[in-house]
């Protein structure tokens, strides 16, 4: 029973990737390098689709979207020298990895960009063998996923950066049937035009929100939208918060408060004020945007709301947990209810 729902799963995995391919590609890197089109199944609901290589000087790097259809987390590069590249001459190329996320973890229901950057230089023509998890396992429960991929190198040269990178952490586009609020017209006065709603649903699903008791929340990753240790929001971010300026536009009314997450590490007042800093950068980003400054309301939570563990059952630092912990939390209104309630660590 847990193959074929893996299989389901991964089958409904590949046909959207197939409909994103067109636009995620053209956001992974330039227009150098050789385009790749390999879309490759994991029994345990996992995909990774290969959209481009490149390589110059002492780099290479292979452009992916890493799909994981399960409800947990799994991890593309578990251990040294699990991941790499091998050449049709037997040389091996290994990850350098991602600062801040070198186990590649990826949520479970989430969708994410990769740049995976490996040390040496491809040959100019021919194939290679991508293997990301070497050690990993290929059964249907697997949190560690093993994949091998070939890819071409003809006209492979183009610009690397320097480490592996993970960007545009969204929800894997799902479709949900739910009662409608009103027996008004759709188009009517007491509900939103059919347009407006599709609207809603899409930037909703692009940034991953989640409905819950309190409202809708988008959590924004802390490691992707600042820097390490600072509030300033970093360039690549920004697309992001345009789809939340977006989506606070076309919803309804309310105050939407903007809660600042971290880890456990440092002291408590530290961490209070970095989660506050953050959250009121976030607020200031967004009445540039033209979001009323008297609707948002930020908050810092410190350490005091972690999502997972900061550290494994044996008491070992679990850094990808510390990771899901940074993090700035967007609550928006359900309709005609105020976001949250907390007044702790609060300013206007």
């Amino acid at each position: 029973m847990i193959r074929r729902q893996a299989v389901v799963i991964a089958a409904m995995l590949l046909a959207s990737a197939a409909m994103v391919s067109a636009c995620e590609s053209g956001m992974l890197g330039g227009s150098d390098g050789a385009a790749v089109d390999v879309q490759v199944a994991h029994p345990s609901g996992v995909v990774l689709q290969v959209h481009k290589v490149s390589t110059s000087g002492d780099r290479t790097a292979v452009d992916v979207i890493a799909m994981n259809g399960r409800d947990r987390e799994v991890r593309l590069n578990q251990g040294r020298e699990n991941s790499f590249i091998l050449t049709d001459s037997g040389e091996k190329l290994l990850l350098v990895p991602a600062t801040g996320n070198a186990a590649l973890a990826v949520p479970g229901t989430r969708r994410a960009n990769m740049t995976l950057v490996f040390a040496g230089t491809l040959p100019g023509s021919g194939n290679a063998m991508l293997v990301l998890n070497e050690s990993g396992s290929s059964e249907p429960y697997s949190s560690n996923p093993r994949f091998q991929v070939d890819i071409p190198l003809n006209n492979a040269r183009g610009a690397v950066p320097e480490a592996t990178s993970m960007s545009n952490l969204v929800a894997i586009p799902m479709t949900t049937l739910r009662p409608a609020r009103s027996q008004g017209s759709s188009l009517g006065p007491t509900t939103q035009g059919a347009s407006s709603l599709q609207a809603v649903q899409a930037l909703k699903s692009e940034l991953g929100a989640v409905e819950t008791e309190r409202g809708t929340i988008v959590s924004l990753p802390g490691d992707v939208t600042f820097d390490f240790d600072k509030a300033t929001i970093r360039a690549d971010a920004k697309a992001t918060l345009d789809r939340l300026a977006s989506l606070i536009a076309a919803s309804g009314s309310g105050t939407i408060a903007i809660e600042g997450h971290t880890d456990s590490k440092g002291n408590d007042a530290y961490n209070r004020r970095l989660s506050l800093d953050r959250a009121e950068s976030v607020k200031a980003y967004l009445v540039e945007q033209g979001v009323p400054a008297d609707r948002l309301r930020t908050l810092g939570l410190g350490e005091t709301r972690p999502v997972v563990a900061n550290a494994l059952p044996d008491g070992r630092d679990d850094e990808a947990g510390r990771q899901r912990n940074r993090r700035v939390e967007v609550v928006l209104p359900t309709e005609n209810q105020p976001a949250g309630t907390d007044q702790a660590a609060s300013r206007r």
